[in-house]
């Protein structure tokens, strides 16, 4: 009966004191954790996750540990459009900054196009797609739907037939890129007020 008493005695302090241990732990972990590890895990949960790398970045982390650490401006994701960018920069306690790439504007889009006689049908670019572009059943052609298509390059890396090439859009009406923004002449004012 004693010997059963002290492994009883054992176990509860054992266990309590690796209850303490935990906790112990957990908090110099959350003490230890940086400022800018929360900031970067808040911009990737923004990011779209699409990891397409067209911001010029390996992915998605990357790019939001880049602009944590002010080494990347939050305008650079293509995906994820203007409301990301909004979000992004809301995150980081800054304005949204201009655009830098101004030949971007009057670049027609990137997209994935299928080469038909090599592909097999196996469905891998279908479930690699973050915004369901492709279309097509099992041993069947696949499609890529232009509109639909962000240009991530997801369906290029997992392709196995290497049937998938990106491609830029001719500019036609239909494709080219009307998000202009105002040009800005500077020391010049063009709106001048008629003086009464």
């Amino acid at each position: 009966m004693d010997i059963g008493n002290n492994a009883i005695s054992f176990l509860l302090y054992g266990a309590a004191a690796l209850f303490a241990l935990g906790v112990i732990l957990s908090l110099l972990a959350r003490a230890g954790k940086n400022d800018g590890d929360d900031k970067a895990d808040q911009l990737e949960k923004a990011l779209p996750g699409a990891q397409c790398a067209q911001c010029g970045y390996p992915g998605c982390r990357a790019y939001a540990e880049a602009m944590a650490n002010g080494t990347a401006a939050c305008n650079k994701c293509t995906p994820g459009g203007q409301d990301t960018i909004d979000t992004l920069a809301s995150i980081l306690g800054v304005s949204v900054p201009a655009d830098e790439s101004e030949d971007a504007i009057f670049a027609p889009r990137t997209v994935a196009i299928i080469h038909e006689s090599l592909c097999t049908g196996c469905t891998k670019c279908t479930r690699h797609c973050p915004v369901d572009a492709i279309r097509g059943e099992r041993r069947v052609v696949h499609t890529v739907m232009e509109n639909e298509c962000i240009g991530c390059n997801e369906c290029v890396n997992k392709c196995p037939e290497k049937c998938i090439e990106m491609v830029r859009l001719e500019p036609t009406i239909a494709n080219f890129n009307w998000e202009l923004h105002p040009i800005r002449f500077k020391g010049t004012n063009w709106c001048h007020s008629p003086s009464s």
